[in-house]
């Protein structure tokens, strides 16, 4: 039994030693955006379309800092999904500025955000569509960066990395993590090399297309009905031999996602089920499984190896739990660090990642039971009754 146990602790260590560098290989020298704002050579029209709804608290911000972008030929078109907490009013106030679409009613089979989008992308005259949401923070130079970034590389979608705007406890705990997690699922800096197409990933919190690069993946209508539309629009996009690229943008965008505990479990909560594409509930579970093996046994590995250490002090417990735990810890000190975040929030790893797995069971058991996840006062991922409206004229 003892040598089995040693065996395992072995494997357990030696996957977490190759968990580490996959993190190095996608995440170390990550590209950013680089700071070009020379006006560009072609100043093709951009159609700035902003999806929001009930975002009061952000949204006046979000709009004037689109409005006062120094780059010349933009236009501001912004889709109200009838909002009920004083977002219309303060929309009002920038009449004149932007172009304000009342959202028309939700046809059956479309997440809110896609129909937002969709609607806002047939009022859209530019040649570039940056779709970006109602809680981020823009840089005057930002889209000239990008527009030149997107025209240097040749690329068709352009999509930011922000800065993370975390203010509070919950927030500076649990967003770390979850944002490395998703960098290791979609590849990293993977996502830009083009004969990688399994490695794509769009944040829907900035995502600048050629217009006919959008078109030819089929836009929003095409996953009208996806949670996750950013991640699914970018795989479309890599699915087509079309040219994506991903860079961090911390100097030139600003997000705030979620502000309390709350809003982060019911956030994330919609995401993790829906995410997991054919298969849902095997790739949840799954998921859940990896999650505990790799990033929360190693630490109960430690504990158990430092109660033995008074009788027995070079147990393999406490060996291979120091081994695998300083890995982990060495890979979120440096993301906070990067981020400004006070890298002590790293040594609660295993209690973040705990959570996020109660978000991640929430989010399993509510996806396979077709109870759907509330947002925003809707309630997306119950079965579909009827025909799906496709919501095009």
């Amino acid at each position: 039994m003892s040598l089995l146990i040693d065996t395992l602790l072995i494997v357990q260590s030696t996957l977490v030693f190759l968990l580490a560098g996959y993190e190095y290989l996608i995440l170390m020298d990550f590209p950013a955006l680089p700071e070009n704002t020379m006006a560009p050579s072609n100043s093709s029209m951009v159609s700035i379309i902003l999806p929001v709804r009930n975002q009061a608290n952000t949204v006046s911000e979000c709009v004037s800092s689109l409005i006062g972008l120094d780059y010349p030929a933009k236009e501001v078109i912004v889709v109200d999904g009838n909002s009920t907490d004083g977002t219309q009013n303060i929309l009002k106030s920038f009449d004149g500025k932007i172009k304000l679409v009342e959202e028309e009613p939700l046809p059956q089979g479309w997440v809110g955000k896609n129909w937002a989008c969709h609607l806002g992308y047939k009022q859209a005259t530019g040649d570039l569509l940056l779709f970006t949401d109602g809680d981020s923070v823009h840089s005057r130079d930002s889209l000239t960066k990008t527009v030149n970034f997107l025209q240097d590389t040749k690329a068709d979608l352009a999509t930011l990395a922000p800065a993370a705007i975390l203010r509070t406890f919950w927030e500076k705990l649990l967003q770390p993590p979850i944002f490395w997690l998703i960098m290791m699922f979609v590849g990293g800096k993977w996502v830009n090399d083009d004969s990688k197409p399994r490695w794509a990933l769009g944040n829907g919190q900035y995502m600048l297309f050629r217009r006919e690069a959008y078109d030819k993946v089929g836009g929003h209508y095409a996953v009208r009905d996806k949670i996750t539309e950013d991640y699914s629009l970018g795989r479309l996009i890599k699915a087509q031999s079309l040219r994506l690229r991903m860079v961090t943008a911390s100097g030139s965008l600003g997000v705030r996602m979620y502000s309390s505990l709350p809003e982060i479990w019911r956030g994330w909560r919609k995401n993790f089920y829906s995410v997991s594409g054919n298969h849902p509930l095997f790739r949840a579970v799954y998921r859940l499984v990896l999650l505990f093996t790799i990033l929360v046994l190693p630490f109960i590995v430690l504990g158990y190896g430092i109660y033995l250490a008074p009788g027995m002090p070079l147990n393999i417990y406490l060996l291979t739990g120091v081994f695998m735990a300083a890995f982990l810890w060495l890979g979120l000190i440096i993301l906070d660090r990067s981020i400004r975040v006070n890298p002590l929030y790293a040594l609660l790893l295993p209690f973040a990642i705990m959570v996020y797995m109660g978000i991640g069971i929430d989010s399993t058991v509510r996806g396979a039971l077709g109870l759907g996840f509330s947002w925003k006062g809707r309630v997306y991922g119950k079965p579909i009754t009827g025909p799906l409206e496709t919501g095009v004229p």
